[in-house]
């Protein structure tokens, strides 16, 4: 009798637990790979030297009373500072900074801060007492000092996206000497009229679309001012059709992109929800009531301002309004016809050229 039937299969058992072992070590790989802490990489030569003078470099600074997380990456050290202050509040811009503008950091020292309660500066022992316009506008002061005495600076290129245009501004109006060009991205002006803009565009859509629930719910929901889950209700709808990324970017993707940065891990996601829950419920009170132009007619710094053609989050009609009637030592409006909310990350490449442009405008860069 032959035994070849027999070799066969135990053969096959053989096969199936080597698959089994081999995918059980790649799971526990990337099980391991998207828990473990960050870190963040160095700059390297062509054959994988350490660049000399580069800087890359997570940090805990105490600001404000709190330990903050700062990264810092910059191919040359001496290279001017540009500071990121992320929108949400609370929403760390991190991991998207990294993917799409790491390119400047060949010619900045880039700074990215989680301001406090975003993500890597998040503690469940933070007083949401201390969440404030003036407190984080301080919070970057005190940053933006240590920086310049550090790195034997006098100036930042400051740039705020979104909600961070917020304290950027404050802080730009309040200390012009140490802001070399400010560029405002989806610079919020007045909120109020801004979400009633954002409203009654997301209905139009809904209509349009023959979308009932949505009708229902906008419809319900009316027009502001808005408790904190109505702001986020209308958000959704205007993010539903296209108002927030014009290439319709999800959740789902932008959390995927988060955990495969190497300065964000997967038990980051946790931090980041929460930041932004306690960050907008301490924040929003004070945030629907803003208006830059009740504020400040005046700044004492050059201002560059971005808007994305399509944003319905921030109205860029109101931004240019605002543009218009701002007195500034110089002052230049930028469109991004491709983009909505995000045109530092809908249109790369273009952003990080005009970024550039702006430094070389000043005398920053050559």
């Amino acid at each position: 009798m032959s035994n070849t039937p027999v070799k066969k299969s135990r053969f096959r058992v053989l096969r199936w637990l080597l698959m089994g072992g081999l995918t059980l070590v790649a799971s526990v790989g990337v099980f391991a790979y998207l828990i473990v802490d960050t870190f963040t990489a160095p700059f390297v030569d062509e054959v994988g030297k350490p660049v000399e003078n580069s800087i890359a470099e997570e940090r805990r600074m105490v600001i404000g009373g709190v330990e903050q997380y700062v990264l810092l990456r910059g191919r040359d050290r001496t290279a001017p500072l540009l500071v990121f202050v992320h929108g949400g509040p609370g929403a760390s811009e991190t991991p998207f900074l990294r993917r799409y503008n790491a390119d400047l950091e060949n010619d900045f020292v880039v700074v990215y801060w989680d301001q406090r309660g975003a993500v890597h500066s998040y503690s469940p022992d933070l007083d949401p007492a201390t969440f404030t316009i003036e407190r984080m506008t301080e919070d970057l002061r005190e940053l933006v000092d240590t920086l310049l005495v550090e790195f034997d600076q006098e100036k930042v290129l400051l740039v705020g996206h979104s909600w961070g245009t917020i304290p950027a501004l404050e802080y730009t109006a309040q200390h012009p000497d140490k802001v070399a060009t400010y560029i405002s991205i989806s610079q919020t002006t007045n909120q109020q009229e801004s979400d009633a803009e954002g409203f009654e565009w997301a209905l139009s859509q809904a209509k349009k679309a023959g979308d009932e629930e949505a009708i229902a719910t906008l419809e319900a929901l009316g027009r502001p001012p808005y408790t904190l889950q109505q702001f986020i209700t209308q958000r959704q709808h205007v993010g539903r059709y296209g108002g927030s990324f014009k290439d319709g970017s999800s959740d789902f993707k932008l959390a995927s992109q988060m955990i495969m940065t190497d300065e964000f891990s997967w038990l980051d996601l946790g931090a980041f929800v929460k930041g932004v829950r306690l960050s907008g419920n301490a924040l929003w009170e004070e945030q629907k009531h803003y208006d830059a132009e009740s504020r400040y007619t005046t700044l004492d710094a050059p201002i560059v301002m971005m808007f994305g053609r399509g944003d319905r989050v921030i109205s860029p009609r109101l931004g240019l309004a605002y543009f218009e009637m701002l007195d500034a030592p110089s002052k230049e409006f930028i469109w991004f016809e491709n983009s909505a909310h995000a045109p530092l990350f809908e249109e790369p490449e273009k952003f990080n050229d005009t970024v550039r442009q702006v430094a070389r405008g000043v005398g920053l860069l050559r």
